[in-house]
């Protein structure tokens, strides 16, 4: 029995020993655990403060190739526009429309009337 009594206290021990060892290794692998939970954090933090700007200026570097683009578009359509008002200003344009389609024709020599300048300071005051 004496045996007996000795091997139930050896598997004991043992068994208290590796009881604590397991409970010292949970804590371990707690602490262990949380250690690389808050370096993947800070990680993926330090990626995201790093990679947000880049993105951002990606973004932004497409919105200024766009905001180019149709400033392009814009002084291509100015130039047609002032083409064709240059084309509608024309006399030539405005005398055909006078005869074609309003029927006007130059006026006769006693339709004219002229008109005599009272003084030259008069004549400077009306002009812009």
């Amino acid at each position: 029995m004496a045996r007996s009594q000795r091997s139930a206290a050896a598997t004991s021990g043992r068994a208290a020993k590796s009881s604590t060892a397991l409970e010292s290794g949970r804590g371990l692998g707690k602490q262990a655990y949380g250690m690389i939970l808050l370096s993947t954090a800070v990680l993926l933090l330090g990626a995201l403060f790093y990679l947000w700007p880049q993105m951002r200026m990606v973004e932004l570097e497409y919105q200024q190739s766009a905001l180019r683009a149709q400033q392009a578009k814009a002084l291509q359509q100015q130039k047609q526009l002032q083409v064709e008002l240059a084309s509608l200003r024309g006399m030539a344009r405005i005398e055909r429309i006078a005869v074609e389609k309003l029927g006007l024709r130059p006026p006769q020599i006693s339709q004219v009337i002229y008109m005599r300048q009272k003084s030259q300071t008069v004549s400077a005051r009306s002009m812009p």
